[in-house]
């Protein structure tokens, strides 16, 4: 399969392709669809049905040429529009990437994880606690909206992980909560967007002002397809409804998922 590029005025034909490492994928069934998250961008693709499945065969060869899921038009048109979607690049080397990551299925819970359709109500904070938790969405807003939108996601993920290198010992769960709690108060009152990306984000950083770690974790869940933002402790997550466990981690700082890239495409 011809892949031609524009390159500098010259014309570079590639013969491979591979997903760059902020791509990840989670694979929610064959009745569902293969999710595909760019943590670059923040933008969500999905692929459904013989797309999904040609994409899982794809990641383990990077030649579109082998694939047999999709006749060759259907299969260089795909590769056309995730290229140009930024989910696939071009190389000149066979450079296969992780397959994507099993999800988890959707199973009827019989109302023992019932989605929570509000908050509750947030218990009391310490001033001393909001100013920190305020000042930490802040710099998360900033950190966000600063710069090319393309690049957002991207942006927070750094922010989290210089965050988590400044801690040096676990957070307990009550220490987790507070900072949760604090933040969530704070974005009540924020105008626009401050869910859950930002809200992790933000607890993250207050327990790093304290020297104090824990996961934040970015997934995505099933029928209908949605994805979400929480942190954890060693003991679990941190003020969320039991329908958390429904979630499969995709990124997580520090990175304790199966499905990360560790390949350097040859371009």
């Amino acid at each position: 399969m011809d892949l031609s590029a524009e390159n500098a005025g010259s014309s570079v034909t590639y013969l491979y392709v591979t997903a760059p490492s902020d791509i990840a994928a989670c694979d929610l069934g064959a009745d569902t669809a293969t999710v595909l998250v760019n943590y670059r961008t923040g933008d969500v693709h999905t692929l459904t049905d013989e797309s999904a499945r040609w994409w899982a065969e794809l990641s383990t060869t990077g030649n579109p040429a082998s694939t047999s899921v999709l006749d060759s038009q259907s299969a260089s048109r795909l590769v056309n529009q995730l290229r140009a979607a930024g989910l696939l690049t071009g190389t000149t080397q066979p450079c296969p990437w992780p397959a994507p990551i099993p999800g988890k299925p959707w199973r009827l819970s019989f109302g023992t994880q019932e989605s929570q359709a509000g908050r509750a109500p947030l218990p009391h904070v310490r001033v001393r606690a909001l100013a920190g938790g305020a000042l930490a969405v802040a710099v998360v807003l900033l950190t966000r909206h600063i710069g090319r939108r393309s690049t957002s996601m991207a942006r927070l993920l750094r922010l989290l992980t210089w965050a988590h290198h400044l801690g040096n010992h676990p957070a307990t769960p009550v220490q987790a909560e507070q900072a949760v709690n604090a933040v969530r108060r704070v974005c009540l009152l924020v105008p626009g967007r401050a869910a859950c990306l930002e809200e992790s984000t933000a607890a993250v950083l207050l327990l790093a002002a304290y020297r104090l770690q824990v996961t934040w974790c970015h997934g995505v869940a099933a029928d209908p397809i949605r994805l979400h933002a929480w942190v954890e402790t060693d003991h679990g997550p941190v003020s969320e409804p039991a329908s958390t466990t429904r979630y499969t981690p995709l990124r997580t700082i520090p990175n304790r998922t199966k499905g990360d890239h560790d390949h350097q495409p040859e371009r």
